[in-house]
């Protein structure tokens, strides 16, 4: 018999939150990237879901979850604090975690401040580029800074397709906007409010490398062999400074990996969860 994904619909601070939830087994909770939503990890799912139980939420602002409204701008805290009330409202015990680009930045404020909910933990590609600056890789983080500005920039003043182009191509190379076709280019356009929120978050974060040295949690970084130079960057500091790491790159794979490579994010889940119980 087919196992069924279905759609959850949670409240948060009387706000909607949609959650994919799949499967049964131990509970692994997934975080998508931004201009995403929980249904990134649909294939990632189907491959563990026979063995473990899945959630996927759509974070503030994403797929078809409300939103962030409040008196201060949208924080990585403010998704850390929606996924914390998601795991409350689901779970009756800890979770293992999967945090991709956007959603893994989000996953580092959970695990800084509510450790207890979670039992291990996978970083893909986390967006924690003020690392940059306290690793002294200053360029890197330019770099970073630039591409995001460009997008609010352009956002700001209408120029959608501009915005779009300079943000794509910057994670997925040269010319992904021009080779888009008419739907898939409206689709993005009309996420844009997110997505800027989303840069204006990554420029806020305040997570500090002292911060990543005092986790406790058995955690594994990976990272595509062919990211950019941030996002390897990125992952570096966190394999050279979370205390209980383990480090892996995905072969061939570009910073979407959870898109182009789902089998090998299922495999390296999978395993460093049973190599955590051992």
């Amino acid at each position: 018999m087919a196992l069924e994904m279905k759609t959850v619909e949670l409240m948060v601070d009387g706000k909607h939150v949609a959650c994919l939830e799949y499967g049964a087994g131990p509970t692994i909770v997934f975080l998508h990237a931004g201009a995403s939503s929980g249904r990134q990890w649909a294939k990632t799912a189907a491959l563990l879901a026979p063995r473990y139980r899945i959630l996927a939420p759509d974070l503030w602002g994403f797929g078809a979850t409300d939103a962030f409204s409040g008196p201060a701008e949208l924080t990585h805290d403010h998704q850390a604090r929606l996924l914390a009330s998601v795991i409350e409202q689901r779970c009756n015990e800890p979770v293992h975690l999967v945090g991709h680009s956007y959603g893994g930045a989000s996953a580092v404020r959970l695990m800084i401040g509510r450790p207890q909910l979670l039992r291990t933990c996978v970083l893909i590609e986390p967006v924690l580029m003020t690392l940059l600056k306290q690793g002294h890789d200053e360029k890197y983080f330019n770099d970073y800074q630039a591409m995001a500005q460009s997008f609010l920039d352009n956002a700001a003043a209408g120029r959608l397709d501009a915005a779009w182009a300079c943000f794509l191509d910057y994670r997925n190379g040269p010319g992904t906007w021009n080779g888009l076709g008419d739907a898939a280019r409206e689709r993005f356009r009309s996420g844009t409010e997110p997505i800027a929120a989303g840069f204006r978050t990554n420029l806020s974060n305040p997570t500090s490398i002292a911060d990543i040295e005092a986790l406790d949690l058995p955690t594994l970084v990976l990272r595509g062999e062919n990211t950019t130079s941030p996002d390897r960057r990125v992952a570096e500091i966190l394999r050279d400074h979370i205390p209980r790491c383990r480090y892996r790159i995905i072969a061939g794979a570009g910073h979407m990996s959870p898109l182009s490579h789902p089998a090998f994010i299922a495999e390296a889940v999978e395993r460093h969860i049973l190599g955590s119980l051992v």
